[in-house]
């Protein structure tokens, strides 16, 4: 089976970036108690400091979907909506491609 992922773009207010990165950082405790959440990462772009991705990777759709409805989650979304220009959208994924630390991957 692929493993299954999860990426969020979140356009922040013109110069809420900073802010908006941080707020959904602080979600990591609860996110580090998910055993099937694999990889979790919070990404602001250099290029549009205003623009945040939210990168996840999950074990399997049970794992997923008790992330998208978890503490992580409900505390990024009670949190960081009122500094985005726009709502944001989930795009569920499967990695088809991975470097591992230790050597080459592919899926």
């Amino acid at each position: 089976m692929n493993e299954l992922a999860a990426v969020i773009p979140f356009r922040a207010r013109t110069g809420s970036g900073e802010e908006v990165a941080r707020l959904i950082a602080d979600a990591l405790p609860h996110v580090e108690t998910e055993a099937g959440t694999t990889t979790w990462l919070v990404l602001r772009s250099e290029a549009d400091p205003d623009l945040i991705f939210l990168v996840d990777l999950f074990a399997d759709p049970e794992s997923r979907d008790a992330h998208m409805s978890g503490h992580a989650a409900k505390l990024i979304l009670a949190s960081v909506p009122p500094l985005l220009a726009e709502p944001p959208s989930i795009h569920p994924a499967t990695v088809v491609a991975r470097k591992l630390a230790s050597g080459k991957g592919k899926m």
